[in-house]
């Protein structure tokens, strides 16, 4: 499976979490033991289930997840590479 060129966001981007949260999951700052970790955190739905769901649409064209990937420290990025794939 070809994995995902992820690069970090434009700061002019118009990412919002409006449609994160519609869609039941949402993206946390400042998380972590040192405070340092971006993830991504279910709402309505397991951590798990949320990051199986944003990984799905992003390896499908969906600009809008592949940002929210991008968004995410990389250890968090190492963790749903490992259980759902390269992304």
């Amino acid at each position: 499976m070809p994995s995902l060129a992820l690069t970090s966001p434009d700061t002019q981007s118009q990412f919002s979490l409006v449609q994160a949260h519609q869609e039941g999951w949402t993206i946390l700052e400042g998380c972590g033991p040192e405070n340092m970790d971006t993830q991504i955190r279910g709402v309505t739905c397991s951590d798990q289930h949320a990051w199986w769901r944003v990984s799905q649409k992003a390896r499908c064209g969906s600009e809008y997840h592949r940002e929210a990937l991008a968004r995410l420290s990389d250890n968090e990025r190492e963790q749903i590479s490992l259980r759902f794939g390269p992304l």
